[in-house]
């Protein structure tokens, strides 16, 4: 059978993202609502039973009642993370998103010794990870034109900071903790940092006129 016309031009889900979304999915499906969920999200309970595996199998686990942030990953790794991964490859890409979602849990964890407050409510999630994509698509792809679903065109940049910001601001406007803004904004300065490489800029030639400039070109995520 053919296609629909309305999803001919759609790119394939890209393996390695969609192996991610497949798992972080199934856990969720077959954990969410077992009692072991408890002992698996990041808490005061890292610190007071001495449970060091929590910043770690918070990764794949989300709150109970916040089962919507699927969505997110789901479209997040089809649209930025398939593009990522054709690019840098598979073991590259999801080195990314889960050693910047780890630093940001772990980060909150260790600020919950001294502060017990960042950790009175449970965490959990693949939203660190997933941001941490969203911040190394903008700078991969910098300036490149995307068009989006053959409506929506932005550069990658743009698309990449309006995601970023959107992340930040939307839990405190819903009432969230404040722990969110700690391990969302970790994994983005992580990833920021590990793509960019600030400190491994060269200085300038000293050449006169500098490089002619190329042509902008266009990234087409979704048709």
């Amino acid at each position: 059978m053919a296609r629909a016309r309305t999803f001919a031009g759609l790119p394939p889900f890209g393996r390695a993202p969609l192996a991610y979304f497949l798992a972080i999915a199934l856990t969720n499906m077959i954990l969410g609502d077992q009692p072991i969920a408890g002992r698996l999200l990041l808490s005061s309970a890292f610190a007071d039973g001495l449970e060091l595996w929590r910043p770690l199998s918070a990764l794949i686990l989300f709150p109970e009642g916040h089962l919507n942030g699927l969505i997110g990953t789901g479209l997040i790794q089809w649209v930025i993370g398939t593009s990522l991964a054709r690019r840098w490859g598979s073991a590259r890409y999801l080195a990314l998103i889960l050693g910047c979602g780890l630093a940001g849990y772990l980060t909150l964890a260790l600020l919950g010794l001294a502060v017990p407050a960042a950790l009175a409510v449970q965490l959990g999630g693949s939203v660190p990870g997933d941001l941490a994509a969203v911040a190394a698509f903008g700078v991969v792809y910098g300036k490149q034109e995307l068009n989006l679903f053959g409506v929506l065109q932005f550069t990658a940049r743009t698309l990449a900071l309006l995601i970023g910001a959107l992340a930040l601001v939307a839990p405190l406007l819903r009432g969230e903790p404040w722990s969110l803004l700690v391990v969302n904004g970790v994994a983005m300065a992580l990833a920021l940092l590990v793509i960019a490489r600030p400190w491994r800029r060269r200085p300038a030639s000293g050449k006169v006129g500098g490089r002619a400039k190329s042509k902008p070109r266009h990234l087409r995520l979704v048709n």
